[in-house]
């Protein structure tokens, strides 16, 4: 192996310096062509060009010169298997991608003679040994959680100068969910920081349905279930004629998560969170009527106080109307009524309401029926005006909302299909992000 130059280190800075300098004239030279009042955009768009150069071809040289200085110092003389001596190769290229782009650099192999193993010591050394940095791993996956593959590959190349194809995208941002979501669950931060939000502990569940396909193929919808976990202050205390007015304090804190598993695999999900957040127990929580939700909600939490979401009771109102009155001006009124009398009575209310109903027809009964053992099997969730009066909440908004913005603009888009494997991963990344832990999850120590 050649011996390295004790003058490497100043040409290198020799070399950077004049580059600096010849950066700099081209920087007055565009400065004095510039028009009136399009100076600041000229140099702008010189050092975002020309300057990221500089920076990419800096980065490029010093660290060559760390792997020629690695090369000569390193330790690992011998083959950890047969322990004979290892040669050093010539060098072999390889291109890792950066925040500035694409480098290339060259490294070293050592070969054993005696079980002809060959192995690029600097790599581990230098932090060599995937094709990409950890920033460029955070980039990717912080796009890939946001918008489509095709999406991020023309954002990462048009801001960053991250040039990849739709499969290493992909392949980039699953193996960092999957090392986010290990790392999550030692980092103390998400417990500190919901233990310091202020405000009543809620819980909110819900499901959507994403298009998937199995081993052999078939493509298939599957539920994706969501959970989340909300720090909130109390509202001011409303009535139930001043519901659609009130103000309700937004949450301190939210964290939320989303997989597609069955139900004891996701109660297992709930409570690890749980634990996870330092939670005991909350103060309520709020679903629609999934009997599922309900289940994993009693099993993880025990009795507590549970609310179904009123715009899922309002919906089934507004289905069983307009079977009931095939006009508007019939149905505004009568729905505006049951309204208030599901939230003032909740189920006692309306059943009376639907038992004065008389003639009629076999459809419209058959509606009413199922209204009312819809709202019969959910009677003790109906306690709309307490909750109102505490200044609590009684819409499960925060989850309806992650359902669609959190999973289904990312997950449900057009012609979109997924490996569930694949769609949890991406499920993970949404997550952070929806929660607002991304910085907490990649502040983990070590290369994710």
């Amino acid at each position: 192996m050649t011996s390295r130059s004790p003058n490497l280190s100043s040409d290198i800075h020799t070399l950077l310096h004049k580059k600096l300098d010849a950066l700099l004239a081209d920087c007055d030279l565009v400065a004095d062509a510039s028009a009136h009042g399009k100076m600041l955009d000229d140099l702008d768009q010189f050092f975002f060009t020309k300057g990221r150069v500089f920076l990419k071809e800096a980065l490029q040289a010093k660290l060559q010169e760390r792997i020629e200085h690695a090369e000569q110092t390193a330790e690992t003389k011998e083959c950890p298997d047969c322990k004979k001596k290892l040669h050093t190769q010539d060098s072999v290229p390889k291109d890792i991608v950066s925040l500035h782009g694409a480098i290339p650099l060259n490294r070293r192999y050592r070969r054993c003679v005696g079980c002809k193993q060959y192995s690029y010591p600097v790599d581990a050394i230098i932090g060599l040994d995937t094709g990409y940095t950890t920033g460029v791993a955070e980039f990717v996956s912080y796009t890939v959680g946001l918008v489509s593959y095709r999406q991020a590959q023309s954002t990462l190349g048009k801001l960053c100068q991250i040039h990849l194809s739709h499969e290493t995208l992909g392949n980039v941002a699953v193996e960092a969910a999957g090392n986010l979501a290990a790392a999550m669950e030692i980092t103390p931060a998400l417990r500190s920081e919901f233990q310091k939000a202020v405000g009543e502990t809620e819980f909110q569940m819900d499901g959507t349905s994403v298009n998937t396909r199995t081993a052999e193929g078939k493509a298939e919808w599957r539920e994706m279930k969501l959970f989340a976990f909300l720090k909130r202050l109390r509202g001011a205390s409303t009535s139930v004629f001043d519901w659609e007015s009130r103000y309700l304090p937004a949450p301190s804190m939210v964290y939320a998560f989303a997989e597609i598993a069955d139900k004891t695999e996701f109660q297992k999900r709930v409570d690890a969170a749980r634990r996870q957040l330092g939670v005991g127990g909350i103060t309520s929580a709020l679903g629609d009527g999934a009997k599922w939700l309900w289940n994993i909600v009693f099993n993880v939490f025990g009795k507590t106080d549970e609310s179904l979401d009123f715009y899922h009771a309002a919906e089934h109102l507004s289905d069983c109307g307009k079977v009931l009155f095939g006009t508007k001006d019939a149905f505004d009124p009568w729905f505006d009524r049951m309204r208030l009398v599901l939230l003032s009575e909740g189920f006692s209310g309306i059943d009376r309401e639907l038992q004065a109903l008389s003639r009629l027809t076999k459809t419209q009964r058959t509606s009413v029926e199922s209204l009312r053992n819809y709202l019969r099997s959910n009677a003790d969730r109906l306690n709309y005006a307490e909750r109102l009066a505490a200044g609590r909440a009684i819409g499960s908004g925060l989850i309806e909302g992650a359902c669609k913005s959190m999973v289904g603009k990312r997950l449900k888009q057009t012609g979109a299909c997924w490996r569930v494997e694949r769609a949890n991963k991406i499920a993970i990344l949404a997550s952070l992000l929806y929660s607002e832990q991304w910085d907490n999850a990649w502040k983990i120590p070590g290369k994710l």
